[in-house]
Formats: C-alpha cells, structure tokens, sequence
C-alpha cells in the first residue's frame, strides 16, 4: 500500500502517448498518463490523464485531473477534476468535484470527508 504523502518534483512521471502498458502502476510522486493502460493505477500525489489518453482501470490517487477516457471506479482523496474533453465511466468517491461543461460523467458520486 501507498504512503498518503508525496514529495515535491519539478516534474511528474511520465507516460507518453505512444505508450501502451497493461497492468497494474504505482506511482510514488505524481504522473501524467497520455498513452494506454489496462490496468490499475494508485498514484500518491497528482494524476493528471491527457486529453488523448485511454485508461481502463480502478484509480486511487490524492488528487486527479481527467481530460481523457477512463472506464474504472475512482477513489480521490483530496480532490478531482473533469475537464471538459473528459469521459468517465465508473464511480468517484472525493470530497472535492469541479466538473467543466462538456465533460460525461456516467456512474455515481460519493462525497468524502476532506481530512487535513
């Protein structure tokens, strides 16, 4: 299991958009997907999924921005964004949501309690 605290990099990792993995990625810091993955992704820190990114997988992470497609169930700790190119199909639990118009959101939404 993912620590619940990230450190600081002037970059994210990153998964380019001529990348496909399958299986599941722990990322340690935060990291920005704009290629393919079947699979699960846990993430501490900020997951940002690119606009011509394709995920099928369940996500947990601190904080994500969608503006790609994703068909999995996720979990944000602290907060999520769906950008207006974004497509998720799957439930969200977090107890931060900004939805941009535009974006498609099919599945359920339960909203947490932000810890600090």
């Amino acid at each position: 299991m993912l620590k619940r605290t990230a450190t600081t990099t002037d970059s994210p990792n990153l998964i380019n958009e001529s990348t496909t993995i399958q299986g599941n990625i722990e990322a340690g810091e935060s990291l920005r997907i704009d290629g393919k993955v079947e699979g699960d992704i846990q993430c501490i820190g900020r997951l940002v999924i690119g606009k011509n990114a394709h995920i099928v997988g369940n996500i947990t992470c601190q904080h994500l921005e969608l503006l790609g497609q994703l068909t999995g169930n996720v979990l944000a700790h602290e907060s999520c964004t769906l950008r207006t190119t974004a497509m998720l199909s799957g439930n969200l639990s977090t107890p931060l949501i900004q939805i941009e118009p535009g974006a498609q959101f099919q599945g359920q939404c339960t909203m947490l309690t932000l810890h600090s």
